[in-house]
């Protein structure tokens, strides 16, 4: 078997502490209007882009220069941490000396995700956060684990974990009201696989390890758990789990809920987890069913034991150019309905397609011939238009069989939809800049742009309707708040179901002139969200709830719901020493 490659670049790297992904990777200016991204991780690094600046500037309507830069400022000046010494003193006797912190910069970076507007544009334009965590521990076993929970229940101490750090959901945000010492549980030295049963193909696999160590450590033995979410390279497993995620192959392989099939928690009230790992049974109403979403709510996830796969014999990627987005959902859900289901396959819209290309190096020689054949073909023979065309990379894993049968049915059954192919490197390419483009936020950022993404899950016959719906009221909204200039607003289809998808959406606009940017931009995303739920879409497909979708959760649950939700937290920690006050849980205290 040959060894396949990956699309996201193996290697370890120092972090930034408050933004996204690798110290060595950023966006910055080559020219008056041409930009590069350093390093060489990413397909999108190392060439200047003379593009970008000018298609961003169109779309917006704003200007995009050096003189517009805002200085990039985090305010390390805290607070002095609520005093907790009986838990301090308790701890350290457990944890070496190593394993517990109060530095500022350990304390701020672990009270935010990246949550970009309320948490990262204030961070980075000098602003404060409203409550900062007053230590971090960072245990190195499931029994450290036992021990802090211990001691935060008998000192009564606030207990928030954390994976990666990665939520969009302001899930790490620390309540402003709350007068204990919180702490910060940071999982990530929990990160070994336990143990792989090759006859069985399970692996028990602590919480805390990223997706890419995951990856790369069960890929030396020949295995995959095949979750691939966007965040693969930071986010960790006990993230997953709390969130409920989904990962782009999920056709493949499913999604969370469906690869693991048992984790461990541990509560106030000792460890919740099946004593029997079986592939399935009926023992009535299970507490695992209550990890999934958890949120932090309950206690700490130590570790999983999940599906794990051979590695694939073949993957193989593809690229679609639909006309228009409408042809391009009917061909899914044809495609579906078919019964063949690449690995990954995603419809982005119009204005994604188009950024996508102003990602791209300036073209010269032949890659310029190629091009105006390229585009001569599309234009005048295919009379797409740009301003509706649209795109779909598609990855296709399995035996060398199961990938020819799907390149088969795929592209022949996209003929009648009016789609050509744009090729394998397209698709690859496609597919890879998931993981670069997200870099681009922070830039961003720094000229006072707000961008942010949010996703819903929508049946199929409600697609249109949210997607436009959302688009009305962003105009609607926009004109209500003096926002200079026109919005940002791509969507695409990144997964797909039996009875609908998921839908994507990510949202930028100009912040310049307004009072308060960031208090703008939510309002106005929750005015789109209320749109999506009228409109029959979810509150979120794999993002979860954390705090800032707290407000919508009794439109999509009952009150009777939510207190049994509410009750059995109080069985398992009465005194809320877990009291990150995420989705239902936004109470002071339970008791």
């Amino acid at each position: 078997m040959k060894e396949l490659e990956t699309y996201y670049d193996p290697r370890e790297g120092e972090r930034h502490l408050h933004k996204w992904g690798y110290t060595d990777t950023r966006f910055e200016f080559d020219g008056p209007k041409s930009v590069r991204v350093t390093g060489d991780r990413y397909p999108i690094s190392g060439f200047s882009m003379p593009y970008l600046i000018p298609f961003v500037e169109s779309v917006l309507e704003v200007p995009f220069t050096e003189d517009h830069l805002i200085d990039e400022v985090v305010d390390y000046d805290l607070p002095a941490p609520v005093a907790g010494e009986e838990f301090l003193v308790r701890i350290r006797k457990d944890l070496s000396g190593d394993q517990v912190s109060q530095e500022p910069r350990d304390r701020l970076s672990h009270s935010h995700g990246q949550l970009s507007v309320d948490e990262i544009y204030r961070l980075m334009t000098g602003g404060k956060l409203d409550r900062v965590v007053d230590g971090v521990v960072y245990p190195n076993s499931e029994e450290d684990v036992r021990r802090i929970v211990e001691a935060g229940a008998t000192c009564d101490v606030c207990l928030i974990p954390f994976g990666g750090g990665t939520n969009v959901s302001g899930a790490l945000a620390c309540p402003p009201d709350e007068t204990r010492m919180i702490v910060s549980v940071d999982m990530r030295r929990m990160n070994r696989i336990l143990w792989i049963d090759e006859i069985n193909q399970l692996a028990c696999i602590e919480a805390g390890i990223s997706g890419k160590q995951m990856e790369i450590d069960l890929g030396a033995k020949g295995y995959t758990t095949g979750h691939d979410p966007d965040s693969i390279e930071f986010s960790t497993l006990g993230g997953w789990v709390s969130t409920n995620a989904s990962g782009m192959k999920k056709n493949r392989y499913g999604n969370i809920e469906d690869i693991v099939l048992e984790a461990s928690l541990v509560t106030p009230k000792g460890d919740v987890e099946t004593r029997a790992v079986t592939p399935r049974n009926s023992i009535g109403v299970q507490p695992r069913s209550l990890l999934f979403g958890s949120e932090g709510n309950y206690g700490i996830i130590t570790k999983a034991v999940m599906k794990v796969h051979p590695l694939p014999e073949a993957r193989e990627y593809g690229a679609l150019v639909f006309p228009d987005f409408e042809k391009g959902v009917d061909f899914l859900r044809t495609l579906r309905r078919t019964g063949t289901l690449p690995a990954s396959i995603r419809l982005v819209n119009n204005l994604e397609f188009r950024m996508g290309q102003a990602l791209k190096p300036a073209t010269i020689g032949a890659e310029k011939l190629k091009s105006k054949i390229q585009h001569f073909a599309l234009f005048k023979v295919k009379k797409f238009d740009l301003q509706k065309m649209v795109a779909s990379t598609i990855v296709m894993e399995g035996s060398r069989a199961e990938v020819k049968a799907q390149q088969k049915t795929i592209f022949e059954l996209a003929k009648k939809f009016g789609a050509i192919s744009a090729g394998a490197s397209n698709g690859k390419r496609g597919y890879s800049l998931t993981f670069g483009i997200a870099y681009i936020r922070d830039f961003v950022t720094r000229f006072g742009i707000l961008g942010e993404t949010f996703e819903t899950s929508v049946p199929w016959d409600r697609i249109h309707d949210v997607c436009n719906g959302v688009r009305e009221e962003l105009d609607r909204q926009l004109a209500e708040h003096g926002v200079e200039g026109r919005p940002y607003l791509t969507y695409r289809v990144t997964q797909t179901y039996h009875t609908g998808v998921c839908i994507y959406f990510t949202l930028a606009f100009s912040g310049r002139g307004l009072d308060d940017p960031a208090a703008v931009y939510h309002r106005i995303e929750h005015a789109l969200r209320q749109v999506i739920l009228d409109r029959g879409g979810s509150l979120s497909h794999h993002h979860g709830v954390g705090k800032i979708r707290q407000g919508f959760l009794k439109q999509v649950q009952t009150d009777a719901g939510l207190q049994m939700l509410r009750e059995t937290k109080r069985a398992i920690d009465p005194a809320n020493i877990f009291g990150a006050r995420n989705g239902a849980f936004d109470e002071d205290r339970t008791s």
